[in-house]
Protein backbone atom coordinates (compact mmCIF):
# COMPACT_ATOMS: atom_id res chain seq x y z
CA UNK A 1 0.00 0.00 0.00
CA UNK A 2 1.24 3.43 -0.80
CA UNK A 3 1.64 6.19 1.14
CA UNK A 4 -1.46 8.09 -0.34
CA UNK A 5 -3.69 4.86 0.04
CA UNK A 6 -2.24 4.55 3.92
CA UNK A 7 -3.31 8.05 4.65
CA UNK A 8 -6.67 7.77 2.60
CA UNK A 9 -7.19 4.89 4.66
CA UNK A 10 -6.23 6.46 7.92
CA UNK A 11 -8.77 9.42 7.10
CA UNK A 12 -11.48 6.91 6.48
CA UNK A 13 -11.41 4.90 9.95
CA UNK A 14 -11.10 8.40 11.39
CA UNK A 15 -14.16 9.70 9.73
CA UNK A 16 -16.16 6.43 10.15
CA UNK A 17 -14.51 6.67 14.17
CA UNK A 18 -16.54 9.80 14.42
CA UNK A 19 -19.41 8.91 12.71
CA UNK A 20 -19.98 5.91 15.30
CA UNK A 21 -18.87 8.58 18.17
CA UNK A 22 -21.58 10.80 16.93
CA UNK A 23 -24.31 8.34 16.35
CA UNK A 24 -23.52 7.33 19.84
CA UNK A 25 -23.63 10.60 21.28
CA UNK A 26 -27.20 11.19 20.19
CA UNK A 27 -28.38 7.94 21.52
CA UNK A 28 -26.93 8.09 24.44
CA UNK A 29 -28.86 11.99 24.71
CA UNK A 30 -31.76 9.96 23.56
CA UNK A 31 -31.56 7.29 26.48
CA UNK A 32 -31.22 10.26 28.86
CA UNK A 33 -33.90 12.11 27.46
CA UNK A 34 -36.46 9.53 27.29
CA UNK A 35 -35.22 8.44 31.13
CA UNK A 36 -35.75 12.45 32.18
CA UNK A 37 -39.04 11.83 30.59
CA UNK A 38 -39.93 8.98 32.51
CA UNK A 39 -38.91 10.09 35.28
CA UNK A 40 -40.72 13.62 35.01
CA UNK A 41 -43.88 12.40 33.99
CA UNK A 42 -44.33 8.10 35.23
CA UNK A 43 -47.05 6.66 33.69
CA UNK A 44 -50.17 5.43 36.17
CA UNK A 45 -53.21 3.63 35.34
CA UNK A 46 -56.00 3.38 37.56
CA UNK A 47 -58.27 0.90 37.47
CA UNK A 48 -61.36 2.59 38.68
CA UNK A 49 -64.03 2.19 35.71
CA UNK A 50 -60.45 1.93 33.72
CA UNK A 51 -59.63 5.42 33.73
CA UNK A 52 -56.13 6.41 32.72
CA UNK A 53 -54.73 9.55 33.70
CA UNK A 54 -51.13 10.65 33.57
CA UNK A 55 -50.02 12.65 36.44
CA UNK A 56 -46.73 14.30 36.71
CA UNK A 57 -44.13 13.33 39.49
CA UNK A 58 -45.59 15.47 42.16
CA UNK A 59 -48.76 14.55 42.43
CA UNK A 60 -49.95 12.99 45.69
CA UNK A 61 -51.13 9.34 45.15
CA UNK A 62 -52.31 9.63 41.85
CA UNK A 63 -54.08 8.56 40.28
CA UNK A 64 -56.72 7.32 42.79
CA UNK A 65 -59.15 4.61 43.06
CA UNK A 66 -62.09 6.14 43.59
CA UNK A 67 -62.04 7.17 47.18
CA UNK A 68 -65.25 8.14 49.41
CA UNK A 69 -65.37 12.09 49.80
CA UNK A 70 -65.34 13.27 53.17
CA UNK A 71 -68.24 15.35 54.08
CA UNK A 72 -68.95 18.75 52.99
CA UNK A 73 -72.32 20.57 53.89
CA UNK A 74 -73.46 23.26 55.43
CA UNK A 75 -70.77 25.95 54.83
CA UNK A 76 -72.06 29.50 53.40
CA UNK A 77 -69.85 31.08 50.60
CA UNK A 78 -69.20 34.82 49.67
CA UNK A 79 -72.59 35.50 48.71
CA UNK A 80 -74.55 33.69 51.51
CA UNK A 81 -75.42 30.82 50.34
CA UNK A 82 -75.15 27.78 52.09
CA UNK A 83 -73.45 24.84 49.88
CA UNK A 84 -73.32 21.02 50.53
CA UNK A 85 -70.68 19.43 47.86
CA UNK A 86 -73.90 16.59 47.81
CA UNK A 87 -75.48 18.87 46.33
CA UNK A 88 -73.25 18.88 42.80
CA UNK A 89 -73.41 15.83 41.79
CA UNK A 90 -73.73 15.50 38.17
CA UNK A 91 -70.22 17.83 38.10
CA UNK A 92 -67.13 17.69 38.28
CA UNK A 93 -66.16 19.29 41.01
CA UNK A 94 -62.77 21.00 42.11
CA UNK A 95 -62.37 21.43 46.12
CA UNK A 96 -58.98 23.55 47.26
CA UNK A 97 -58.49 24.62 50.68
CA UNK A 98 -57.19 28.21 50.62
CA UNK A 99 -56.90 31.71 53.16
CA UNK A 100 -58.06 34.80 50.96
CA UNK A 101 -55.28 36.54 52.94
CA UNK A 102 -52.38 33.86 52.13
CA UNK A 103 -49.11 35.63 49.98
CA UNK A 104 -47.67 32.80 48.90
CA UNK A 105 -48.83 29.28 47.66
CA UNK A 106 -52.42 30.26 47.61
CA UNK A 107 -52.28 32.96 45.13
CA UNK A 108 -50.14 30.72 42.54
CA UNK A 109 -52.73 27.86 43.25
CA UNK A 110 -55.44 30.61 42.34
CA UNK A 111 -54.10 31.19 39.20
CA UNK A 112 -53.30 27.43 38.38
CA UNK A 113 -57.03 26.99 38.74
CA UNK A 114 -58.02 29.72 36.62
CA UNK A 115 -55.08 28.80 33.81
CA UNK A 116 -56.81 24.99 34.23
CA UNK A 117 -60.37 26.79 33.45
CA UNK A 118 -58.99 28.32 30.26
CA UNK A 119 -57.46 25.33 28.69
CA UNK A 120 -60.60 22.59 29.42
CA UNK A 121 -62.61 21.98 26.34
CA UNK A 122 -65.52 23.73 25.39
CA UNK A 123 -68.88 22.32 27.12
CA UNK A 124 -66.75 20.79 30.37
CA UNK A 125 -67.27 23.42 33.86
CA UNK A 126 -66.34 21.97 36.47
CA UNK A 127 -67.82 23.90 39.92
CA UNK A 128 -64.97 24.99 42.26
CA UNK A 129 -65.04 25.09 45.75
CA UNK A 130 -62.51 26.64 48.06
CA UNK A 131 -62.72 26.18 51.77
CA UNK A 132 -61.07 28.70 53.71
CA UNK A 133 -58.43 27.57 55.98
CA UNK A 134 -58.59 30.34 58.56
CA UNK A 135 -61.50 31.39 60.35
CA UNK A 136 -63.61 34.48 60.66
CA UNK A 137 -62.64 35.38 56.94
CA UNK A 138 -64.92 37.91 55.21
CA UNK A 139 -66.46 38.50 51.51
CA UNK A 140 -64.27 41.61 51.71
CA UNK A 141 -61.66 39.14 51.84
CA UNK A 142 -62.06 36.71 49.10
CA UNK A 143 -62.46 40.23 46.85
CA UNK A 144 -59.39 41.05 47.43
CA UNK A 145 -57.64 38.20 46.57
CA UNK A 146 -59.46 38.08 43.48
CA UNK A 147 -58.85 41.53 42.84
CA UNK A 148 -55.21 41.43 43.83
CA UNK A 149 -54.25 38.03 42.68
CA UNK A 150 -56.19 36.72 39.60
CA UNK A 151 -55.61 37.97 36.14
CA UNK A 152 -58.17 35.81 35.03
CA UNK A 153 -61.01 35.23 36.75
CA UNK A 154 -62.46 31.88 37.40
CA UNK A 155 -65.97 30.78 35.98
CA UNK A 156 -69.04 31.31 37.50
CA UNK A 157 -69.62 28.76 38.85
CA UNK A 158 -67.18 28.67 41.84
CA UNK A 159 -67.69 29.22 45.76
CA UNK A 160 -65.40 30.54 48.69
CA UNK A 161 -66.64 28.77 52.20
CA UNK A 162 -66.70 31.11 54.91
CA UNK A 163 -68.27 29.61 57.81
CA UNK A 164 -69.81 29.05 60.28
CA UNK A 165 -66.62 28.86 62.17
CA UNK A 166 -67.48 25.24 63.96
CA UNK A 167 -68.65 24.11 60.43
CA UNK A 168 -65.32 24.68 59.00
CA UNK A 169 -63.24 23.70 62.12
CA UNK A 170 -64.85 19.98 61.28
CA UNK A 171 -64.42 20.35 57.46
CA UNK A 172 -61.22 20.48 58.23
CA UNK A 173 -60.69 17.43 60.31
CA UNK A 174 -62.80 15.47 57.75
CA UNK A 175 -60.42 16.19 55.12
CA UNK A 176 -57.28 16.15 57.19
CA UNK A 177 -57.01 19.82 56.73
CA UNK A 178 -54.50 20.85 59.57
CA UNK A 179 -56.39 23.20 62.02
CA UNK A 180 -52.96 25.54 62.56
CA UNK A 181 -50.62 26.49 60.34
CA UNK A 182 -48.84 25.92 58.13
CA UNK A 183 -51.81 24.87 55.98
CA UNK A 184 -51.87 22.67 53.34
CA UNK A 185 -52.34 23.61 49.22
CA UNK A 186 -53.89 21.14 47.43
CA UNK A 187 -56.74 20.94 44.52
CA UNK A 188 -59.03 17.68 44.63
CA UNK A 189 -61.04 16.14 41.63
CA UNK A 190 -64.21 14.94 42.77
CA UNK A 191 -65.83 13.04 39.66
CA UNK A 192 -69.37 13.81 38.92
CA UNK A 193 -70.51 10.58 41.31
CA UNK A 194 -69.23 12.46 44.20
CA UNK A 195 -65.57 10.79 44.06
CA UNK A 196 -62.56 11.31 45.16
CA UNK A 197 -60.19 10.57 42.29
CA UNK A 198 -57.27 12.63 42.36
CA UNK A 199 -55.12 14.56 44.63
CA UNK A 200 -52.77 17.41 43.14
CA UNK A 201 -50.38 19.79 45.74
CA UNK A 202 -49.75 23.23 44.30
CA UNK A 203 -48.05 24.51 42.10
CA UNK A 204 -50.44 22.73 39.61
CA UNK A 205 -49.27 21.05 36.77
CA UNK A 206 -51.82 22.72 34.77
CA UNK A 207 -51.60 19.81 31.63
CA UNK A 208 -52.47 17.15 33.89
CA UNK A 209 -55.29 18.23 35.81
CA UNK A 210 -56.78 19.64 32.66
CA UNK A 211 -56.23 15.98 31.33
CA UNK A 212 -57.89 14.01 34.60
CA UNK A 213 -61.08 16.40 34.55
CA UNK A 214 -61.58 15.60 30.96
CA UNK A 215 -61.43 11.93 31.29
CA UNK A 216 -63.56 11.90 34.50
CA UNK A 217 -66.20 14.31 32.69
CA UNK A 218 -66.86 11.89 30.20
CA UNK A 219 -67.14 8.54 32.04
Amino acid sequence: MDEASGSLGVVTRSKRGQILLVVLALAGSLGIGAFMSLTLHPRATTTAAQVNITPSADVIGAPLKRQQTPPLTGLVDQNGKTISLADEKGHVVLVAFMDPLCVDLCPLLGRDIAAVEQALPKGINPVLLIVSVVADRTPADVEHFITTNLTTKWSGGWHWLLGPDATLKITWIKWGEPIEPPHTNYLEVIDPQGYVRVIYPAPLFVSDVVHAVTVVSHE
